[in-house]
């Protein structure tokens, strides 16, 4: 598993995490819903640091902007443009 996808999955589970801990969307309310908090904010940068060389690392980036595609900020947008881009580019010669 690459960096990408590990911090991919990890942003995923803590979000999942911080909405079951806070279904009304209050974030930091609780020193618990804040410390998942920072963990998904960390796995969430993570998972858009660094290229994406492979069509795994770009289904991980596709699955974290799926799950809320709202967040993805223009930069982020632009990265997984490129990465798609490269990788497929590459006559999907990668795994």
């Amino acid at each position: 598993m690459t960096p990408i996808q590990s911090a991919a999955i990890s942003a995923t589970a803590s979000d999942r995490r911080a909405l079951r801990l806070d279904p009304e969307g209050i974030a930091l309310s609780t020193p618990t819903v804040a410390a998942e908090f920072d963990r998904w904010r960390r796995a969430w940068t993570r998972a858009w640091t660094g290229q994406a060389r492979s069509r795994r690392d770009l289904i991980a980036r596709a699955r974290l902007a799926i799950a809320d595609p709202n967040i993805m900020d223009h930069d982020e947008t632009q990265r997984l443009a490129r990465d798609v881009l490269a990788v497929l580019g590459a006559g999907g010669r990668r795994a």
